[in-house]
């Protein structure tokens, strides 16, 4: 593996595509059975010994549900999707591309208040921490991560920084991470977002979230639980307090806050899988340490709840707005549109609109405050309807093409060939970007006849 000044690896996801009847099917996934107690050095490693079957039952919504009763963490996270069936062999071949040397991950079971389930660790023993958001920054944007998964994954560390940079009063770019800054936490988030994109997740949702009681101790000493970037990630999502230690970890509260569309109760879906995934104390009363991951599928339409930002300048270059979209895209938005009006005064001007999870709230309306001369910024919740969404593989003669289906009570009302995919196929055969398209198009209507 080639190293780099932070160690750490590059990566991209991959789909392993199966041919049932005709289709390539995305999305793999499988049950392992649980059993056993952790086996210490002897854990296996992942070395891709098991592999997951794909199972074609995605005919609506496939919803992920953190129940999050005993809190979560980042190696949780990741434990807890492999339980559910994230290929091992996959994990480890995404996070090889990450290009680090000195560090390992391991896989092992074990059993937390009678919980059988998976644990996940990062072995770095070299590995100092310290870093600061441009060592982050540049690795990932140099990485070979797939547009989407390399966003998501800068805009999950970007609000890690600039959580602690309101702790310490000072700006994300000037501090360093101590604990965080270590391996550890690039892998948890890493293997996170790409545990949910080997599993086809279409929207997450989530419990309460137990964030325990006591204290932790840091380099700035002892803290109450949460911490204070925890309690930051935290703001403005239902948590309680229970357990005599913490239960939920800053990169917990990081992942389950950047993925979830919704908390509440669990959500009315058919109930696939389930995973369990264990924390490194075993505590002997109270709730296990065991974040429980479940899979379902819900073939009612989906509605999403997300937040409408909305700001209206009539005093900005168009550099300048086009580095507002790039900084918004960056930091994880579903969607941003520039709009000309005409202000008061008669002025032209633009209004900026900006769809966000309502986790993203607050991150994204401090960068249109940055990076624009607004003095506001609009919001109003909504919902919206979508249409259920399933990934398919065709092969064409100028190679493999995923395919976007979007239907509506179960009825196909549309497919649209993915765009990376066929751009991508066109610089490489050097024909138009249309031919590839209706190449995929004349593939996807072929298996389907």
């Amino acid at each position: 593996m080639r190293g780099n000044s932070l160690g750490i690896l590059q990566w991209k996801v991959q789909f392993i595509p199966i041919k049932q009847t005709d289709k390539l099917y995305l999305s793999p996934f499988s049950l392992r059975p649980h059993g056993g107690t952790e086996t210490g050095e002897e854990a296996q490693l992942l070395n891709g010994s098991n592999h997951a079957k794909l199972h074609d039952f995605h005919m609506g919504d496939r919803i992920l549900y953190f129940d999050c009763a005993a809190g979560a963490a980042g190696d949780m996270t990741v434990a807890a999707l492999l339980d559910l069936g994230v290929p091992i062999k996959d994990l480890r071949t995404e996070l090889d591309k990450l290009d680090v040397k000195g560090f390992r991950v391991v896989r092992s079971k074990a059993v937390r208040g009678g919980i059988s389930g998976t644990r996940f660790r990062v072995d770095a023993p070299g590995d100092r921490g310290h870093r600061h958001w441009a060592d982050f920054e540049r690795v990932l944007k140099k990485s070979r991560l797939s547009k989407g998964v390399k966003q998501r994954s800068l805009a999950l560390i970007r609000r890690v920084f600039e959580a602690e940079a309101k702790v310490h009063g000072k700006t994300p770019e000037s501090i360093h991470l101590h604990e965080l800054g270590s391996l550890d936490t690039l892998v948890d988030v890493v293997g996170a977002v790409c545990g949910l994109e080997l599993l086809g997740v279409d929207r997450v949702e989530s419990s309460s979230i137990n964030v325990g009681s006591g204290s932790v101790d840091t380099e700035h000493g002892r803290m109450p639980v949460p911490a204070p970037a925890t309690a930051l990630l935290l703001k403005g999502v239902p948590v309680f307090a229970d357990g005599e230690f913490e239960r939920t970890t800053p990169t917990g509260a990081l992942l389950v806050t950047g993925f979830a569309e919704r908390f509440g109760p669990w959500p009315s879906m058919t109930l696939k899988k389930i995973g369990y995934g264990l924390g490194s104390k075993d505590p002997k009363k109270g709730r296990p340490n065991a974040l429980r991951l479940v899979l379902g599928e819900s073939s009612s339409r989906r509605a999403d709840s997300v937040v409408i930002l909305e700001t209206t300048v009539d005093d900005a270059t168009p550099e300048q707005l086009g580095y507002l979209q790039e900084r918004l895209w960056d930091a994880g938005v579903l969607d941003v549109f520039l709009t000309p009006v005409i202000m008061k005064k008669n002025r032209p001007g633009t209004n900026v609109t900006v769809l966000v999870n309502p986790g993203f709230r607050e991150a994204v309306t401090e960068i249109l405050f940055h990076e624009s001369s607004t003095f506001g910024v609009r919001a109003h919740s909504v919902e919206r309807d979508v249409l259920e969404r399933r990934v398919v593989a065709v092969r064409t003669r100028y190679g493999k093409v995923r395919v976007k289906e979007g239907s509506r009570d179960g009825k196909l009302v549309r497919a649209a060939p993915e765009y990376e995919d066929c751009r991508r196929l066109a610089r490489a055969k050097k024909v138009s970007l249309e031919k590839i398209q209706r190449a995929a198009l004349a593939a996807y209507e072929d298996t389907n006849e």
